[in-house]
């Protein structure tokens, strides 16, 4: 049991049981730790092992036998989703085979952040979000967030968004040409919205990835949020022993010429 984190008690003991059940192959009528044993393992109160318990048997996953304790409801079914190996650039341009699930496209107040990164006046109250969940093989993997300013915006077309990449969008429909992308990449945990937009758990953990899209005259043009799904992506790297100036140290092979 981690205090530290920003994820609820309860929610940390069902990721602990989902991944003992998954782990030891439990098969259904298998016998599970009862609220009582919970509560003393993990040092929590009786209200929080119960609903950790019913949670997992709102899913299907457990069952509860009044007086006889909890057991496994069915076998665990280990996802088909493709894992992604190889540079983050390689995971954007897989994006491209994606299809939308859905789109959204609002005016929203523009945040104190959201206004600096596009370098909006303070006067300016709105910027235009865009929302999109994306499939591969028939399942969620992404979910992006974009701001753009209003007028530009307010130039994309709706029907565009389930047809072509944001950014193509911006260059070949809109003729606004991106000349450079700042991006940050972190770790982090899905809240409830993207947990249920991607069909994973809440807490579980995701690939973040934004970019501000800068274009002519260092203007910012768009700022977008993506977050992948955490058991899609593996980022593989090979490296070699390298001896410069006396000091050793790794690098990657030299390309076949």
């Amino acid at each position: 049991m981690n205090r530290e984190i920003p994820v609820p008690r309860y929610y940390q003991i069902v990721h602990q049981l989902e991944k003992f059940i998954q782990e030891n192959d439990c098969g259904p009528g298998e016998k599970l730790p009862s609220e009582k044993e919970l509560e003393v393992t993990f040092g929590v109160s009786r209200i929080t092992a119960r609903r950790a318990l019913e949670q997992m048997e709102r899913r299907g996953l457990i069952t509860k036998r009044r007086g006889k304790g909890t057991y496994v409801a069915k076998r665990w079914e280990k996802s088909d989703f493709p894992k992604f190996t190889g540079s983050i650039d390689g995971l954007f341009m897989i994006g491209r085979g994606g299809v939308v699930k859905e789109a959204t496209m609002e005016e929203v107040p523009a945040t104190q952040r959201i206004k600096e990164v596009l370098g909006l006046p303070d006067p300016i109250a709105s910027v235009v979000r865009i929302q999109r969940v994306l499939l591969l093989h028939g399942q969620p993997y992404a979910y992006h967030q974009n701001f753009y300013p209003t007028w530009i915006g307010e130039k994309i077309r709706r029907e565009d968004l389930y047809e072509y990449p944001l950014l193509e969008i911006l260059e070949k429909k809109l003729h606004m040409p991106v000349l450079k992308v700042d991006q940050v990449i972190e770790a982090t945990l899905a809240d409830t919205e993207i947990a249920n937009s991607l069909g994973i758990s809440f807490g579980a953990p995701l690939l973040y990835v934004e970019r501000t899209l800068t274009g002519k005259k260092d203007m910012p043009v768009g700022f977008t949020q993506t977050y992948y799904r955490g058991d899609g992506y593996c980022l593989s790297v090979t490296l070699v022993r390298t001896d410069m100036r006396g000091l050793k140290g790794w690098r990657p092979p030299a390309p076949p010429s």
